[in-house]
């Protein structure tokens, strides 16, 4: 191509400029390969979201890809607030990084742009700070410069411009020259033209991208009004233009179609050379990390195995050197040093998950809590000395905890070195129909319907609804409206719609991220990456799950309860044996809510059949229970229970197989046949079952040869050796990882464990992490009571916040189950019983504060028959339990407030008539004559007839009593004095009734 339509694009926005753009990275690519350019920038709006992948797609499609970003700039003249505030208009600038350095400069000013609080935005001394090995685009659509020439204001527009020149090396500042057809515009070209010669600054053409063709602005326009922020575009101009329009619109500026060449060659993007990145331990002085590591898991193994075996030596030595060698000691030591921490703070960690709980170096550091000798697990499962791959240790900890160890990994190894991992949310195609019909208007049945016919299963998409539902197809062929609905959809589906965060995902960098990632700050000041897990990956950071487990919340929450209950701790796991009768004998019998793993109906089947004995065959069940290896099922509980002889495909794997009662259940299995028959060693053997299980013909014939030569060189026959391969290739897709299978089983065997010696503590554990499912409160009601397990109503005299067990036969409903009850009136309930118990509904009253438990709380509290003690019937009807509460009110304000009433030499004021609904307070000590003092009190109160009620206080039980309507008052003095001429002076007041009594 000659070098004048050599173009390339220097502006484009891909849908990571989130509800901008619909143009996705692979459609970025493919179009640009349609039209036969060589290199593409990717410039989306303040953010690099997509760079990593973006230079992946383009590399491998032979195109040249350029990393920039499209900032908005907020100008010195505008003032910080009016930025927060999101109502100063903002500048924009496209800049192009130069290597490697120019790329740190993006994630730095990008960083910066994400650490405002309302929108991002960077200043011009910020770009200025951060200008190494930047080439800038300025004068585009959108920028202070164009808008300057386009009102005229050339004097300003020249001062903009020698501004923007004086902040960048000369040949580094670029004039962009925009033509989508917008008449502002083309008023701007002229003058700006002329600044840029007059300043000596070269010109470069440039469409701004947000979609690949010109036909795809009505999909941007649909995306643009999904939600309000959208960006409108008023043209249908914004799109991969060739290099003959782009040519054809500048064909008066000839160098400004060449300089996008020229910028493509200085901005060529190459990452460096890939290095791993793995986290840095904080060492004593004058110690090595491997040093720090053999001596620790010395010391751990020694705990562990307090009978020191020739065996433990040799493999721990073993895993030391492998570890060593493969410059992991690090990684450990910092996996080590957060799970030391979670222990000395009380936070549950799971006894292991996936290979990691074949090392016995783990097991040492007390990472996993499987013993691997004991188990038969193999470290090459998960480190093979063979093929360097990376370590991967994921960590369950107790839910509700989790983060207070992320936040001590951040405080431990700084702010600028570890970041939870983003991920984006995606236009998933129910929403994706649900939001276009809405943007377009259409019927509302119409839209519902279509929506309803997507299947709810995750991850379907509209093309396999389509082909798989049938009234969905003939719709979308029947109705235009349909139609246009679901191609719309379709093109929104899958772009990203908006950033979260990974589940799990932390990253711990030896050095800071500020060159490597760009970051937006998280909750509670926890940098989160602006890259998914993949791309952060692929730059070489090592990704470290930090996993939240509610079994492990509940498995604390039962021990807590039964230690509350029968006043000490239980054992600590490790010196309870995993062969409890009694816990299997529960296994056998299918009762498994709640046991973790082991809920299915189908698993519990299994059981029922296996009749499980040990801790060996809930790995197994974990293992089997599972699409493929299911159907050994059959024949593993035949061989166990003797109904069918043990079938080996060889005698001598036996000691391999014998278990699991010949069946190959195990991806280990598998590592250990080879190692066994073909002399490979662990490390040969995961490699060839890694091989095997992708299923490529090539590959299968290769190592079939491999594994055939091994076993003939051993003495086995090629027959022998071809019918144990193809055992291998059968079971290499349907075997499991044996350490994550013993470690998930050893931690079903606690939870049953449990179950069936603390039922009551376990299912009240098991409901109170519920709360919210009634179907399921519902089943472990229904299975407690099969235990001879009561449930008991809430009581506010009983209930805990949770559901408790009030003894090893009967559970306590707490007051949180109780619909319209919250947290803030519980914990006031909560507080005020543990002063004192209550001792009557007025008592209640007078001392739960009604800011935090109000009156609805408090009748959602005794419908819920949480206050049955203190009513004087179980089922009253709305209004009868309306009218005790007005009464109780009443009575509890009037206790509460006797001492400021009576406890003083004040004297009746006629004025407290004008400030209110009030009651009149009348007190008398109840004796002998008390019935006659108040038939005169009734007598003179029948006087003076009026609307003020009057309440009776007996001063030895401090009880209020309202008196009915007939005796409502007209409160005059000569009444008061009459009054008090009967029950004594000071004795009678008249008070204002509070907001709580009246509602």
């Amino acid at each position: 191509m000659n070098g004048q339509l050599d173009f390339v694009h220097l502006h484009v926005h891909s849908a990571y400029s989130l509800k901008q753009s619909c143009l996705s990275l692979k459609d970025a690519i493919e179009t640009a390969q349609s039209l036969h350019m060589t290199a593409l920038a990717l410039t989306d709006k303040n953010t690099l979201y997509g760079a990593v992948s973006f230079c992946r797609l383009a590399k491998s499609a032979g195109i040249t890809p350029l990393i920039g970003v499209d900032f908005d700039v907020l100008s010195e003249e505008a003032s910080e607030s009016a930025g927060r505030q999101g109502n100063s208009p903002l500048d924009s600038l496209v800049l192009l990084a130069k290597g490697f350095a120019g790329y740190s400069s993006l994630v730095k000013l990008v960083t910066l742009a994400h650490s405002r609080s309302r929108r991002p935005y960077v200043q011009w001394s910020e770009i200025a700070q951060h200008s190494r090995s930047l080439i800038a685009l300025v004068g585009g659509r959108g920028s202070s410069i164009a808008r300057a020439f386009s009102e005229a204001d050339r004097h300003k527009g020249e001062q903009l411009l020698q501004r923007a020149s004086e902040m960048f090396p000369p040949g580094e500042l670029y004039v962009q020259l925009h033509d989508h057809g917008l008449p502002e515009e083309r008023r701007a070209l002229p003058g700006l033209i002329a600044a840029a010669r007059q300043l000596g600054l070269p010109l470069v053409a440039s469409n701004e991208v947000y979609y690949a063709r010109r036909e795809d602005a009505a999909v941007q326009k649909v995306l643009a009004q999904v939600d309000a922020d959208g960006l409108l575009l008023p043209v249908n101009h914004f799109h991969l233009a060739s290099s003959e329009e782009m040519a054809e619109k500048f064909q008066n500026l000839p160098e400004a179609i060449a300089n996008t060449r020229v910028i493509a060659d200085a901005a060529a993007f190459e990452w460096p050379k890939p290095q791993l990145f793995l986290p840095r331990y904080p060492l004593p002085p004058g110690e090595s990390a491997q040093e720090t590591l053999r001596r620790v898991a010395y010391v751990g193994a020694k705990k562990r195995y307090p009978l020191w075996t020739a065996e433990v030596e040799e493999r721990l030595r073993y895993e030391l050197d492998v570890i060593d060698r493969l410059g992991f000691a690090d990684y450990f030591l910092v996996v080590a040093d957060f799970i030391r921490y979670a222990h000395r703070q009380g936070i549950s960690t799971g006894p292991g998950r996936g290979s990691a709980a074949g090392s016995l170096v783990a097991y040492a550091l007390s990472i996993t809590d499987v013993d691997p000798l004991q188990y038969g697990l193999l470290f090459e499962r998960f480190l093979n000395p063979e093929r360097v791959s990376w370590p991967d240790i994921d960590i369950d900890f107790e839910f509700e905890r989790r983060g207070e160890v992320i936040q001590y990994v951040l405080e431990r190894y700084g702010d600028t070195r570890v970041a939870q991992i983003g991920t984006f949310g995606t236009f998933a195609a129910r929403a994706a129909i649900r939001d276009v019909g809405r943007v377009l208007g259409s019927d509302k049945k119409l839209v519902d319907t279509l929506a309803r016919l997507i299947p709810s299963h995750p991850g379907v998409t509209l093309n396999e609804a389509l082909e798989n539902v049938t009234q969905l197809r003939q719709m979308e062929e029947e109705n235009l409206e349909a139609k246009k609905i679901l191609a719309y959809a379709r093109r929104l589906e899958g772009l990203p719609r908006h950033v979260s965060i990974h589940a799990a995902g932390v990253i711990i960098s030896p050095v800071s991220l500020q060159d490597w990632i760009p970051v937006v700050p998280g909750a509670s000041g926890m940098p989160v990456t602006m890259y998914p897990m993949e791309d952060v990956e692929a730059l070489g950071f090592l990704k470290m799950d930090f996993l939240g487990l509610k079994t492990l919340s509940l498995m604390d929450m039962t021990r807590q309860s039964v230690a509350q209950r029968i006043g000490q701790p239980l054992p600590e796991w490790q010196q309870i044996a995993d062969g409890d009768e009694a816990t299997y004998r529960m296994l056998t019998r299918g009762e498994t809510s709640g046991c973790f793993q082991l809920e299915s109906y189908g698993v519990r089947k299994v059981l029922r059949d296996v009749k499980p004995t040990c801790l060996e065959d809930l790995i197994a069940v974990i293992s089997l229970y599972r699409p493929g290896p299911m159907e050994n099922i059959a024949e593993f509980v035949a061989a166990k229970h003797g109904r069918q002889s043990i079938r080996y495909p060889h005698p001598d794997l036996e000691p391999i197989l014998k278990d699991t009662y010949g069946v190959i259940v195990y991806q280990e299995q598998i590592m250990q046949i080879a190692s066994r028959m073909a002399g490979f060693t662990l490390g040969q053997a995961d490699i060839l079952r890694r091989a095997v299980s992708k299923k490529k013909r090539e590959v299968l014939d290769a190592e079939r040869e491999r594994f055939v030569t091994g076993c003939q060189r051993r003495g086995y026959s090629a027959e022998t050796a071809n019918t144990v391969y193809d055992l291998i290739v059968r079971f290499a897709d349907y075997g499991f990882n044996r350490s994550h299978a013993a470690a998930y089983a050893l931690l079903a065997y606690r939870t049953a464990y449990l179950r069936a010696h603390y039922p009551a503590d376990f299912f009240a554990a098991l409901m109170t992490l519920a709360a919210g499912t009634p179907d399921k409160i519902t089943e472990y009601t229904r299975d407690a009571k099969k235990l001879g397990i009561q449930l008991l109503p809430p009581s506010v005299s009983a209930s805990g916040a949770a559901f408790s067990a009030e003894s090893d036969r009967s559970i306590r409903t707490g007051l949180l189950s109780i619909r319209g009850v919250g947290r803030a009136a519980v914990m006031e309930i909560l507080r005020a019983r543990e002063e004192a118990p209550f001792t009557s509904l007025v008592d209640f009253l007078r001392r739960v504060s009604s800011r935090a438990c109000n009156r609805k709380a408090v009748e959602s509290l005794a419908t819920a028959g949480a206050m049955e003690a203190f009513l004087p019937s179980a089922k009253l009807s709305e209004q009868a339990l309306s009218q005790i509460l007005d009464h109780a009110y009443l009575e509890a304000e009037a206790g509460g407030e006797q001492a400021r009433l009576f406890n003083s030499d004040h004297t009746f004021s006629a004025h407290a008539t004008a400030s209110g609904p009030a009651t009149l307070f009348i007190r008398y000590r109840a004796g002998d004559d008390s019935r006659t003092l108040l038939a005169a009190v009734r007598s003179a109160l029948l006087e003076k007839p009026g609307s003020t009620p009057v309440a009776l206080v007996e001063t030895s039980t401090r009880k209020a009593r309202l008196l009915p309507a007939r005796y409502t008052v007209k409160v005059d003095p000569d009444l008061i004095a009459e009054l008090e001429t009967i029950v004594g002076l000071g004795n009678v007041k008249l008070q204002q009734r509070s907001e709580t009594a009246r509602h």
